[in-house]
């Protein structure tokens, strides 16, 4: 059924598309123009951080989805990966207060997508009791970081793959041994012994965070014209991009 839903829905799209193709193409134009450098620098770099924010809420939802679908495997996961990679970084998006209280609150947000997915897939269990807040858990780790998104790279990418490794042990041992122990009475030396393949194959979600780390640095890449001093012969004066 839910591999017959996204079909229509990949139909239903394609039939939209070639219905409004010119509007399309015009919104398409006009959106990247103001994204990618239409007005004061510091204007685009709130929008592209709004976006990045965004696309941090969709890939928690798409991830949570995939999984319940089948197409992806349990814990291979983005939600963790985005939820340290966005918490770490000290994200500004102007003053409107609706955008200031989703960076501010941006695990919570997003997980309200995780919260509904369950309820409606599954119903309530106890173990969500621990699963939703480890993930909290996980984001508040990640935003102890507070890192700039002009940092290097490589900076960036060690500081968010420490914490995210972090993350995901604290979440599986929140989870796995106290959650499952008290909610299943399983004993505990058992549930670690389960749990240990468990979380080395849950580690494998970091391949995630590089990909993250890199989006977050391109949309930081903002041009900025810079007045440079010539000779007077020169009559004219430069402006050169960085």
């Amino acid at each position: 059924m839910f591999a017959l839903g996204v079909f229509a829905f990949g139909l239903l799209a394609l039939y939209l598309i070639s219905i409004f193709r010119a509007q399309i193409l015009r919104g398409w134009k006009r959106g990247m123009a103001k994204l990618w450098g239409v007005g004061a620098p510091e204007r685009v770099l709130a929008r592209r951080i709004k976006l990045f924010i965004l696309f941090g809420v969709l890939f928690i939802a798409l991830s949570k989805l995939l999984y319940l679908g089948g197409v992806t495997f349990p814990n291979f996961e983005l939600i963790i990966p985005t939820l340290v990679v966005v918490g770490c970084f000290s994200l500004s998006v102007g003053s409107r207060g609706s955008w200031r209280f989703l960076t501010r609150y941006f695990g919570v947000i997003a997980l309200a997508s995780v919260f509904f997915i369950d309820i409606g897939f599954w119903g309530f269990r106890s173990v969500y009791v621990f699963t939703w807040s480890g993930f909290i858990i996980c984001w508040l780790l990640g935003m102890r970081n507070k890192l700039s998104m002009f940092d290097k790279f490589k900076t960036l990418l060690g500081r968010a793959m420490l914490t995210a490794v972090v993350a995901i042990i604290l979440f599986d041992v929140w989870t796995g041994l106290i959650g499952h122990t008290l909610t299943t009475g399983v004993s505990l030396w058992v549930a670690f012994l389960g749990q240990i393949p468990f979380t080395l194959y849950h580690l494998t979600s970091l391949v995630f965070v590089p990909p993250l780390v890199g989006l977050g640095k391109m949309l930081a890449r903002v041009k900025i014209s810079v007045p440079v001093a010539v000779t007077a012969k020169a009559g004219v004066r430069a402006r050169v991009e960085r």
